[in-house]
């Protein structure tokens, strides 16, 4: 019978072949190109024709002049057991085969006689052979009737362990058919028979193919490749893939931690979609785009689950990677599941998306994913004051300034990079100001105010009412008292050199160029003008020197004022309430800042403004025992706000940010960071976030630090990660089983791009 697993071979066209049948019988013998060789012909007299074909020994004698001259047989003749071999020199009759006598005790079984033309290869089986064919086909049939009708079901068998096996990682092996089944993250369930053990794991490797009867690396299956355009055989071939068991399924039919592996021989089953989609966790209606490995997989997040939104997700990738679509889908996304959605945008790159998308590419996209370009539906446009945006024609635009009130002292000093000295002078002035607010009764002025003053936290706020211009006053006045007793003290000390002898440790000697200070006399602008001689007392009462340093204090508060964003009387703040708002996208355009410190001064104070109305309404939302209402905060360019050297120049500011994301674990408030330059996120930044989209990323020290960084993800998907193409990413969310590969949907809103 023919066997698959032997070579192919081509031997001429089917036309020069003999006829497979002989009188129209069944029983025949098989063509000799189909695995079973004729019998080899050998000449009468010969040795070898009385052992069956195999070469004579060396010291045969050649055959007699009289056997070289008896005639050719016309048909080729089989020395078969049973018949004699003839002498040398003697004549042996046309069409018959030499006798031996067979050894004593073995029956001799007779070759049949050929029918018809003794030229025929093909002959018929005798009664006896086709008896024992028929009765192997019967036990054949009887055995196949007693196998598990679920094994037909089965795309592969468990290998055997080697040396190298490692744990929670088997081998599979499957028929050249059943190859295409097993494609790369396709969930399966492997059932081991011998010891009844059900395991559920995931194709992590391959699907590789290996020839059956010899080495791949072997010299002859190089030559049948090698060889392709002469040679028209090949080696039959198999499957070879390997799968990460990710649980033992316990009788319940939840996942338990493997106690065991799959005995050898274990039957490997798919999981149909269905199935696929409730083992990994597909669940939701924020569709994020397609599981790779899937024809109709969907990798869906619920924006309800507490699981997912409320903890902090990361988009990590280079440029060109896919990120910014995959920010636009995700915007689209939340806005249609009703999630109140926040962009910090420092490019005004999403300004736009209330419209749908018109670049070709991505509308092409969309078709072959039978969506339809559509923008949001609710889009509002928050810029600073005096500051413009890129998209000046929309009807909700709302301008708003920042309350100086709202900023930790420790914050300001940070972001204006004081020296040490200069932050001496800087809260001295603070606490100065905050008792002439209490003076003058701006606050607090109730019994509730008093309440609010005792658990007030300067190093997450600012004193409530201060404004930049009181402090400015303060600062004002202490100029101009030093520089009076100055002048009372000595003319003389008005050059440089008298001015370095006063500077105190941490001073710079640049701090003399600072801006002029204010003309003679405190020019007060403040609520503080109409008590100059309470605010003279109250300096006077915490003295201080080196007037160089007040100077240099000065300036920089002047240049933070010079932004016009604190305290601006014509604008309003922040509308948090607005902000919040089920459904609606806030995008805060930060286009026109051009500045990375005043982008941070924006977010920290509207990520603090934000986590505090969130609370605010949480609790609400309990005292009335309804659903709070989740946000999704977005900070692209993560790494100009919370880079490593950032973090060490500015700890406040981390340590505000940090307080944010803990709290708004609880309070349905999910930051998410986009970033290119995942290597300058410090691991502080990376250990807040639980929830991972990876797109393309060459750099391998990168990729080696983000895997210490990331848990969950397997070595198989990482080795993935600088091939990924545009718009494929590697997604980890705590709802999922495991991380897989996704194609990101594309975005159907418009996107403006940007250099």
């Amino acid at each position: 019978m023919a066997d698959d697993n032997f070579p192919k071979f081509s031997g001429g066209s089917q036309s020069n072949r003999p006829s497979r049948t002989v009188g129209g019988d069944p029983r025949e013998v098989p063509h000799p190109a189909e695995g079973v060789l004729p019998e080899r012909p050998t000449r009468p007299g010969s040795v070898a024709g009385a052992m069956g074909g195999s070469r004579p020994p060396a010291t045969t004698s050649p055959p007699t002049a009289s056997a070289r001259q008896s005639p050719r047989p016309n048909a080729r003749e089989t020395v078969t057991p049973g018949k004699a071999v003839p002498s040398p020199g003697a004549s042996v009759p046309r069409n018959e085969s030499p006798r031996s006598v067979p050894p004593a005790g073995v029956r001799a079984r007779q070759p049949p006689e050929p029918d018809g033309n003794p030229n025929e290869v093909l002959r018929k089986l005798p009664e006896a052979e086709l008896d024992t064919f028929t009765e192997l086909r019967f036990q054949a049939d009887e055995a196949a009737a007693e196998l598990d009708p679920e094994l037909e079901k089965a795309v592969g068998f468990t290998h055997f362990d080697t040396a190298s096996s490692q744990d929670n990682l088997i081998t599979v092996l499957m028929t050249r058919g059943d190859l295409h089944k097993l494609p790369s993250q396709t969930l399966v369930r492997v059932k081991s028979l011998e010891d009844r053990h059900s395991y559920l794991g995931v194709v992590v490797r391959g699907p590789f193919s290996e020839p059956d009867a010899v080495a791949a690396n072997s010299t002859i299956a190089v030559g049948v490749v090698v060889q392709g355009k002469k040679l028209s055989y090949t080696f039959d071939y198999h499957g070879r893939a390997e799968i990460e068991i990710l649980g033992e399924e316990s009788d319940d039919g939840t996942l338990i931690p493997p106690g065991h592996r799959p005995r050898p021989k274990s039957p490997v089953f798919l999981l149909d979609d269905e199935e696929s989609e409730h083992v990994l966790g597909m669940k939701g209606e924020l569709c994020l785009g397609m599981v790779v490995g899937y024809k109709q997989m969907e990798a869906r997040i619920d924006a309800l689950d507490k699981s997912v939104l409320p903890r902090h997700t990361g988009i990590i990738g280079t440029t060109g990677g896919g990120k910014s679509t995959t920010v636009a889908t995700l915007i689209h996304r939340a806005q249609s599941s009703g999630v109140a959605t926040i962009v910090f945008d420092v490019e005004g790159e999403y300004t736009h998306v209330d419209q749908a998308t018109d670049e070709p590419a991505m509308l092409a996209a969309l078709t072959r994913r039978r969506q339809a370009p559509e923008g949001v539906k609710d889009l509002h446009i928050h810029h600073l004051t005096g500051r413009d945006t890129r998209n000046r024609r929309h009807k909700h635009r709302h301008a708003f300034a920042l309350n100086f009130s709202s900023l930790s002292p420790h914050a300001i000093a940070e972001i204006l990079q004081m020296t040490d000295a200069q932050q001496e002078r800087f809260h001295k002035a603070y606490e100065v100001t905050k008792l002439l607010l209490e003076d003058l009764k701006i606050f607090p002025k109730t019994p509730d105010e008093q309440r609010q003053l005792l658990e007030l936290d300067e190093l997450s706020t600012g004193y409530p009412r201060m404004t930049l211009q009181h402090l400015l006053d303060v600062v004002s006045t202490y100029i101009h008292v030093l520089s009076t007793e100055g002048r009372s003290e000595s003319k003389s000390k008005t050059k440089g050199t008298s001015r370095q002898a006063q500077l105190l440790p941490g001073e710079s000697s640049e701090e003399s160029a600072a801006e002029a200070a204010p003309p003679q006399g405190p020019q007060l602008f403040s609520e503080f003008k109409d008590h100059l001689h309470r605010v003279l007392g109250r300096v006077h009462e915490q003295i201080s020197r080196n007037e160089v340093s007040w100077r240099a204090l000065f300036g920089r508060l002047l240049r933070l004022r010079r932004l016009k964003i604190f305290d601006v009387g014509a604008a309003p703040g922040v509308d948090y309430d607005s902000m919040l708002t089920p459904g609606r996208v806030s995008v805060i355009d930060l286009s026109y800042t051009d500045s990375p410190q005043l982008n941070n001064l924006v977010i920290a104070d509207i990520l603090r403004g934000l986590q505090e109305r969130q609370e605010e309404r949480c609790q609400r939302a309990q005292e009335q025992d309804r659903p709070i209402d989740p946000a999704l905060i977005i900070i692209e360019e993560a790494h100009e706000f919370l880079s490593a050297s950032r973090i060490t120049q500015m700890p406040v500011l981390f340590e505000q940010v940090a307080l944010i994301a803990k709290r708004g674990r609880k309070r349905w408030l999910g930051l998410v960071f986009v970033t290119q330059l995942p290597q300058h996120l410090p691991n502080e930044v990376l250990g807040l976030l639980n929830n991972f989209i990876i797109h393309k990323m060459t750099d391998s020290t990168v990729i080696s630090r983000m895997q210490k960084s990331v848990g969950g993800i397997d070595e198989s998907l990482w080795s993935r990660v600088p091939r990924l193409a545009p718009g494929q990413a590697i997604a980890s969310f705590s709802s999922f089983k495991r991380p897989l590969m996704i194609a990101v949907d594309p975005a159907p809103v418009k996107r403006l791009l940007v250099d």
